[in-house]
């Protein structure tokens, strides 16, 4: 080969090199995608009855504002159970368990935001929805609301044997009332002793035998005192036991190892067996602060009020999950929501 044709060659290579370089360099760079700005949420109960009608809607995202965003829900079972919407009445799912619900956030030009959140059905029926619950052969009926409470006699006092749901003070965990149902209404010290959500003044303490003020209980009942908590751990042991004793071993007798739907309620611990032995069915109905709305316990932990104080200070008892005592403790009057349980005398029962 000649040295005239290897350089031709040569100058095609070069130019065909250079030609390819040239068109790569040209290219159109890819944009980097954009994001929704905000994390993308929607309220969604996380209990339930069959057929609840339930307003859920989207929100969260920041950017971009208005219109442009489009908010679709998805989830079988829930009717409807397609719409593209950022408010929507959903029909709750009509048969037991637990079912998701999922929301897509999508505008042109961003990419899509995906969340989902899910509520489990449950029965309406207390002694139904709360397997393992020991329903005792007595009941009242709340005129206020007509809900049904069983009560069982300790010693001389006849006792809720389930957490008071009345909703004309207090609040539900986490809003919910599906959870009111299940493990009971929360109340503040003040609440529960006044029967008021703000009380013009504060409560006093009470104290003395079956001698405790209505508050929040139906009409006939009251708020246990120490006298009435200490008749009840002594009428369970079947030795006496003081109010501010530590109640060592009474913490797994009082609570109830139940489930909903299969699923236990109580967190597991070898520490307490939760046998219920005294069928008082202690559930792991949590508190709330007042202090950012917070909840908190459930599933682990449980308050119930005693009309004594020290102070600005309300006293109550608690069970914990992983203890096997039903300890006594205080906390702040007005900024803590606990469980209640009623009693009356023995020789007051004319419901």
């Amino acid at each position: 080969m000649d040295m005239v044709s290897k350089k031709s060659k040569l100058f095609f290579l070069l130019l065909s090199v250079s030609i390819f370089t040239l068109a790569g360099g040209c290219k159109k760079e890819e944009a980097d995608p954009l994001y929704l700005s905000g994390a993308l949420t929607f309220n969604l109960p996380s209990y339930a009855f069959p057929g609840d009608t339930i307003r859920v809607e989207a929100s969260g995202i920041t950017r971009p504002q208005g219109d442009s965003v489009v908010y679709t829900f998805k989830g079988k079972h829930f009717t409807p159970d397609s719409v593209v919407a950022q408010s929507v009445l959903f029909t709750m799912p009509d048969s037991l368990g637990t079912y998701t619900l999922t929301l897509t956030a999508s505008a042109e030009g961003y990419t899509k935001s995906v969340t989902n959140r899910s509520t489990t059905i449950i029965n309406r029926i207390f002694s139904v929805m709360v397997e393992g619950f020991i329903p005792s052969g007595d009941s009242i009926t709340d005129p206020r609301d007509n809900k049904v409470y069983y009560y069982k006699r300790y010693g001389n006092l006849d006792w809720f044997i389930q957490n008071l749901n009345w909703n004309g003070a207090g609040l539900t965990y986490s809003d919910t009332p599906a959870l009111g149902h299940m493990l009971g209404g929360l109340y503040t010290w003040n609440q529960a002793m006044s029967g008021e959500n703000a009380p013009p003044s504060p409560p006093q303490p009470a104290s003395g035998h079956g001698a405790g003020p209505r508050g929040v209980c139906p009409e006939g009942w009251t708020i246990p005192t120490a006298e009435d908590w200490a008749g009840l751990a002594s009428a369970v042991s079947g030795k006496p036991v003081g109010f501010l004793d530590p109640w060592n071993g009474l913490g797994e007798v009082f609570s109830v190892d139940a489930k909903i739907n299969g699923n236990k309620l109580w967190k597991y611990h070898p520490d307490n067996e939760k046998t219920n032995i005294s069928g008082w069915n202690a559930l792991p109905a949590g508190y709330a602060l007042l202090s950012g709305g917070t909840f908190s316990g459930i599933g682990q932990t449980s308050f119930w009020w005693a009309s004594c104080a020290d102070g600005n200070q309300g006293y109550y008892r608690l069970i914990q999950y992983a203890v096997d005592r039903f300890s006594c403790a205080t906390t702040d009057k007005s900024s803590v929501y606990a469980s209640v349980r009623c009693v009356r005398k023995a020789d007051n029962n004319s419901q």
